[in-house]
């Protein structure tokens, strides 16, 4: 689906057009190879690169391609069924910005919510914008890991964690992998944009991005110390069902050698032979109470010493 809007400083409203013009931007929504090839042949496009957009595993990077500038990038999209990132592609060319996405994702809604700042005209600063709305798409995602992590942590506290939490758990921990591995390139993407050697940037335009790599860097750490509580978690579970299980194991020890002492009495007065008490009509209860003895002696020392 393709939808063209534009506005500039003399009309702030976005409108949509019928047909691309100059200062506009050009919004491709799930694009089949065909209707991409033909956008790149009628506007002097790399078909090549622009079909990479497509590429669900693309990773993010910045292009220079006869003027005109392509920059992969990858935004949050945690209920995708595949990856829990989605590429997105931003050509900046000297007359218009295009981007290219897999989906209809919900940057493009966030960002026209708020119309009133997005002047098409103005391609670096509208190119900023977006760049700005893949990075809030990760925090707000981060934001629900950070409570999940806290909801873990207090179940944790309580043993309490079912295996089906268990199993989220190292979901999220593939998660958070899969945006580092999205947003460190895009790092890199970034420092090639705040060079100016792609796109020509004046000094709000600067700093605005400045302000955007720095977010980009924080997220990164943000990223990693959530993976780690994550981990942290894991591994303490694992330690305390490790330790759970040994006590199981170490209680189910002591009753079997608790129950081998009367089983031991038992085998041998029950013997065909001559033997104490033989003859005594109460030997059978001094039998027992010897086996309790022995037994209850045996509970003593092993609770003395914490054996169990």
């Amino acid at each position: 689906m393709q939808t063209i809007y534009y506005s500039s400083v003399r009309n702030r409203a976005l409108e949509k057009l019928g047909a691309v013009r100059k200062g506009a931007w050009v919004s491709l929504v799930a694009p089949t190879q065909a209707e991409l090839d033909a956008f790149a042949e009628q506007n002097g496009l790399n078909a090549d690169l622009m079909a990479d957009a497509r590429d669900i595993y693309e990773a993010p990077r910045v292009e220079e391609d006869d003027g005109n500038i392509y920059i992969f990038t990858r935004y949050c999209n945690p209920g995708g069924t595949e990856v829990a990132t989605e590429p997105l592609l931003i050509v900046y060319t000297p007359d218009n910005l295009i981007t290219i996405s897999r989906h209809n994702t919900p940057i493009y809604k966030r960002l026209l919510d708020q119309g009133k700042d997005i002047l098409t005209t103005q391609k670096t600063k509208t190119m900023m914008l977006i760049l700005a709305e893949v990075n809030r798409s990760y925090r707000l995602h981060l934001n629900r890991v950070s409570k999940q992590i806290l909801r873990f942590r207090a179940e944790l506290k309580k043993s309490d964690i079912s295996n089906k939490e268990f199993v989220h758990i190292i979901e999220l921990e593939e998660d958070l992998n899969e945006f580092l591995a999205a947003l460190q390139p895009g790092a890199t993407a970034l420092s090639m944009l705040t060079s100016g050697r792609y796109v020509r940037l004046y000094e709000d335009d600067r700093d605005f991005i400045e302000d955007i790599q720095l977010d980009n860097a924080e997220l990164i750490e943000f990223t990693r110390s959530r993976l780690s509580a994550l981990r942290n978690i894991r591994q303490v579970h694992d330690a305390i069902a490790t330790n759970n299980l040994n006590r199981t194991f170490k209680r189910l020890t002591s009753i079997s050698i608790f129950l081998t002492i009367p089983t031991i009495m038992g085998g041998l007065w029950g013997m065909n032979v001559a033997l104490p008490f033989a003859d005594n009509p109460s030997g059978f209860w001094i039998v027992l109470l010897l086996a309790v003895f022995f037994t209850s002696m045996t509970v003593i020392i092993f609770n003395a010493k914490k054996w169990f």
